[in-house]
């Protein structure tokens, strides 16, 4: 049977956390780990929509006229499922809109690469699960509704997604998670207004990297409140400190285009302490206190270390030059239980294409 199957990486915010909701440049990396979408024709009264792992279930739905969708909202999987749904809703109505009909068909969705098993449940590592699907779905129903395999970044898909993704964040985001799953590799990415400049840059050759679980998750959306009431409470303070942010992300991309790691790493360790200070001025904890002595290992050991992503739980970055002194705070974070990995980069961004699929089967492609 054929079917669209589509991927597109997790993301790693490298620096510029924060200040690139108010233009400054930001740098991220896009993982090797990955969300997956498989849209598989069925019968009319087949359509449905998984999602693995965050829900057991699938969720019921029928195609309407003028491309509606109708969910079945009594199922069980409507509470799990309700997020995703909606914005499947949205996507496929403009896809309609583009194409015309292409008939029923099944949703599965696959983001067990950016989750964590624990004992107790899978947890959100915060490698942009969220915009990683949005992208994927977004290139699988082009794919479906217009019969041409998709990859790579388009301006078009990053304004469509946009759209949804700062409505879901209350206007808040930046977007930079979007444009990383559509691009691929490292970008630079500043949003000023309504115009958005994504480019491709290259980290330096002898730059090492970790990634590391904090144990606790983060809410992005209630920080970016935070950060908002701030600016608003305080514009003269916010105004100073997102001027070093500012000026922070200008000497990070300046230290890229030289390939000097160790420039690099120092401005983001600068950033860490930055994003501390901010977090103690909005009154919201961006360095929590397993942050804070992840700070203090890496300091000894001269590594560079800071939230990945908004803070308050979630990830940390290590970054140095030197491979040799990861390899020392691997044994420390082994010591202490902490998950950590080295990211790997997924070069490509989304790709969507048609291929054989065998339904008794629950493998993927890649």
């Amino acid at each position: 049977m054929r079917a669209v199957e589509a991927y597109a990486p997790g993301k790693a915010v490298l620096i510029g956390e924060y200040a690139v909701t108010r233009g400054a440049r930001a740098l991220a990396l896009a993982l090797d780990r990955q969300a997956r979408v498989r849209l598989t024709p069925c019968a009319a009264d087949e359509c449905s929509l998984s999602g693995r792992p965050l829900c057991s279930e699938t969720l019921a739905f029928r195609l309407e006229p003028e491309g509606r969708l109708s969910w079945d909202r009594s199922s069980s999987a409507w509470a799990e499922l309700q997020r995703t749904a909606t914005l499947l809703s949205h996507l496929h109505k403009l896809a309609w809109q583009r194409f015309g009909d292409p008939g029923p068909y099944r949703v599965e969705i696959d983001t067990t690469a950016l989750f964590l098993d624990t004992d107790q449940a899978s947890v959100k590592l915060g490698l942009g699960s969220s915009s990683a699907v949005a992208v994927a779905l977004d290139a699988a129903l082009r794919c479906l509704f217009g019969g041409r395999q998709q990859s790579g970044l388009s301006m078009q898909a990053l304004s469509r997604l946009l759209a949804p993704y700062r409505r879901e964040q209350d206007g808040r985001g930046s977007g930079i998670d979007l444009a990383t799953a559509l691009c691929g590799g490292v970008i630079s990415y500043q949003r000023q207004h309504d115009e958005v400049r994504v480019n491709r840059v290259t980290l330096p050759p002898d730059l090492a990297l970790l990634l590391v679980w904090t144990g606790r998750q983060a809410s992005t959306s209630q920080l970016l409140a935070m950060f908002e009431a701030w600016l608003e409470r305080d514009p003269d303070a916010a105004s100073q400190l997102l001027a070093e942010m500012r000026a922070c992300c200008e000497e990070g991309e300046s230290a890229l285009e030289r390939s000097d790691a160790e420039a690099l790493v120092a401005q983001f360790a600068a950033y860490g302490r930055l994003m501390g200070t901010m977090g103690g001025l909005m009154g919201g904890e961006v360095v929590t206190p397993i942050m804070a002595e992840l700070i203090e290992q890496a300091d000894a050991r001269g590594i560079a270390c800071k939230p990945s992503g908004a803070g308050g739980g979630d990830l940390a970055l290590l970054a140095a030059s030197d491979p040799g002194h990861l390899a020392e705070m691997r044994d420390w974070l082994s010591q202490r239980g902490l998950f950590a990995f080295a990211p790997g980069m997924n070069d490509t961004g989304v790709v969507a294409n048609w291929c054989e699929h065998d339904p008794s089967e629950s493998t993927w492609k890649k």
